[in-house]
């Protein structure tokens, strides 16, 4: 009877001393915390009664126990078949390491490992990830690229699509434009290089297409194994080569024009021969969308998210002297607020954000990209990556701050950031940015799409600090440091009890970190899935879970991660 009571002690003594951890209780960021900026870690778990309402925590400095902050956990949120329960520990503002105790009537019910601590510190995420996730693999994936085509090797598969090409490009403009006071000369020099190598692949594409047989300015979406020209590579094609023409024009003046010739000759190309329609007689346009089902073709019209690339590509070859296109980005500013939802035909109260044709009333998803396979209905929505990117709107507001027009752009974005963005985003505990309205489904996160959820997060994010800059609204803090945390560990959790359950999916950063197929650090995976990745399945609000973990890497991810991190420095 002793040597069992001795024995019972011992167990509960390695239970609340030694701490047999169940890591599938919390997540937080496996990276860390910026000193100054909202920091939060998420419990979980599959019974409400797990925590009561009079459950805290206290957090603790791991060099030497000290309590440094207490305070009350949040109310529980029900989501994704889990409930969720806040802990905020925003008011440890000292960079140091950390571990978190949580207590319920008095006793301590759970504490995070001091072996996975967390992390505060100044400019942690930017310190901890930009050249990671800017400029590191890009080196390596420039390496694996297909010679003579140069450019990179851009996810798990040896295919370079354009359209990765582009938004890599175009974080790296991001960088240099936001951020250039936190980068060294060499830092610049990196990213100059990268801006040429990525550019001449475009290039590439262009010229290809020209070799087929299209007039001058098409571009096919992958030199060796996908030849189809997309509506959206070509207008991302014009944006880019004229934003970064205009940024190498001192250092490169003879690319610098180069890219400005080809960036009109593509927007030319688009704006006379577009819209370009690839179908077939599936359900898949159907599920990409959110369209009516037995609809298999699209209409002859430019999706949303393409008149925004062409108002943006208009926008930088005015940037850029060629003063005429600002008429052009005014006539799409237009036709973009006149796809957007009014508050009259609301879906389930959300109204700001936009249709994707005129002459149907499904409302535009986040994310369209379908893979560069060559089938018809992927064909159409190749490189469709960038979330409801009304960014260059903003930017008009403030480069034209007196055209006739600018009260309809401001209204535009407002009714997009507090009518669609900010409570669809505050529909799930971790305010990251949803795929989009569902007809008689509602607001769905994760079903029904192809792959690379990760990517939107961080585009999600710039959005919500260009936001912030905009209202000086601390709630689009909370969402931009939402979105990018759920990438560095701060999410739902991964099904299984071991250290990973909260791990990092920027692949060789943090105390954990998700391994990609090549195990290259500093890329991003594609993130939680309803089901497998590449597989697309009918939208569903039953079977709208983040079960499933996409391990395939890719500068998608990245784009976005660092589109998003530059804005944060930017505004914060």
């Amino acid at each position: 009877m002793k040597l069992l009571f001795s024995l019972i002690l011992m167990g509960f003594a390695f239970s609340f001393a030694g701490f047999a951890f169940d890591y599938t209780k919390m997540t937080y960021s496996q990276v860390g915390y910026d000193c100054q900026l909202p920091k939060h870690a998420m419990i979980q778990h599959v019974d409400s009664s797990f925590l009561s309402n009079q459950a805290s925590f206290k957090l603790k400095r791991l060099s030497d126990d000290k309590v440094i902050v207490v305070g009350r956990v949040g109310l529980y949120y029900k989501k994704w078949s889990k409930f969720f329960w806040n802990v905020d520990f925003s008011a440890c503002q000292k960079a140091g390491e950390y571990y978190l105790v949580i207590l319920d009537h008095g006793q301590v019910i759970y504490q995070t490992s001091k072996d996975l601590p967390i992390h505060i510190d100044s400019n942690l995420l930017w310190n901890k990830t930009w050249y990671l996730t800017a400029l590191w693999h890009l080196n390596i994936r420039d390496s694996l690229s297909y010679k003579p085509e140069g450019g990179w090797k851009d996810c798990g598969s040896p295919l370079q699509e354009v359209s990765s090409h582009v938004i890599m490009v175009n974080a790296l403009c991001d960088l240099l434009e936001l951020n250039s006071d936190l980068l060294s000369a060499h830092n610049k020099q990196e990213i100059m290089h990268h801006l040429v190598v990525g550019s001449e692949y475009i290039t590439l594409c262009q010229d290809k297409a020209t070799e087929l047989g299209y007039q001058e300015g098409a571009v096919v979406h992958e030199v060796r194994e996908n030849l189809k020209v997309v509506t959206g590579n070509v207008a991302k094609t014009a944006m880019i080569l004229a934003r970064v023409s205009r940024l190498i024009k001192d250092q490169n003046p003879v690319k610098a024009i180069e890219y400005k010739q080809r960036a009109i000759k593509s927007y030319q190309w688009i704006t006379k021969y577009g819209p370009v329609l690839h179908w077939e007689q599936t359900d898949n346009f159907a599920i990409t969308h959110g369209a009516p089902y037995g609809m298999y073709k699209p209409p002859k019209e430019f999706m949303t998210r393409d008149l925004l690339m062409l108002m943006w590509a208009s926008l930088e070859l005015y940037k850029g002297g060629e003063l005429a296109y600002k008429d052009h980005a005014v006539s799409y500013a237009l036709k973009i607020g006149k796809r957007q939802v009014p508050n009259g035909r609301a879906e389930d109260g959300l109204y700001g954000h936009f249709y994707t044709y005129d002459s149907y009333d499904f409302t535009e998803k986040a994310n369209i990209h379908c893979g560069a396979w060559n089938a018809n209905y992927k064909a159409y929505n190749q490189g469709g990556h960038f979330p409801h990117y009304i960014i260059p709107l903003i930017e008009m507001t403030h480069l034209w701050p007196y055209h006739p027009d600018v009260n309809l752009w401001q209204k535009i974005v407002y009714d997009f950031a507090y009518h669609y963005f900010l409570p669809a985003t505050n529909q799930n505990p971790f305010k990251i940015l949803p795929a989009g309205y569902y007809q008689g489904q509602g607001l769905l996160n994760w079903s029904g799409w192809y792959h690379g959820h990760n990517k939107i997060f961080g585009y999600a994010a710039g959005l919500a600090m260009e936001f912030y800059h905009l209202y000086r609204d601390p709630a689009f803090m909370e969402v931009a440091l939402g979105n990018l945390q759920w990438i560095t560990g701060l999410h739902s959790g991964f099904f299984t009890n071991n250290p990973e359950f909260s791990a990092s999916m920027i692949v060789g950063v943090g105390n954990v970190s998700k391994a990609d197929w090549d195990a290259m650090n500093g890329t991003i995976t594609n993130g939680f899935e309803s089901f497998s990745q590449f597989s697309l399945t009918k939208p569903n609000k039953d079977t709208d879970l983040p079960l499933v973990f996409g391990d395939e890497g890719g500068i998608h991810h990245t784009a976005g991660w660092i589109s998003g991190l530059t804005r944060l420095m930017k505004y914060k």
